[in-house]
């Protein structure tokens, strides 16, 4: 069970990554509406349990277009604006 868990989600649009919702300690999670021209969706974590007593970072693809031309899209995006952000 995790003893402290963050994260936010990262939106890559045709402009560039976009800070989406959030989870902070002692703020709780705050919800924004993603971006209509969002082509691909990751959510950054950062996590401490007791398996793993250091905090620890994960990064998870949670969405994705399924719009035509969409993957040679995110492709292109990827290689213009870089990987999701590793940050809160």
């Amino acid at each position: 069970m995790a003893i402290n868990r963050q994260w936010t989600e990262w939106h890559l649009t045709p402009a560039g990554w976009v800070s989406g919702s959030s989870r902070r300690d002692g703020e709780g999670n705050v919800w924004r509406d993603e971006p209509g021209d969002r082509v691909v969706t990751f959510v950054y974590q950062e996590q401490i349990d007791k398996a793993h007593p250091t905090p620890h970072a994960t990064v998870q693809e949670s969405w994705r277009s399924k719009a035509a031309g969409a993957a040679a899209m995110v492709e292109a995006l990827l290689a213009q604006h870089g990987a999701c952000p590793h940050r809160l």
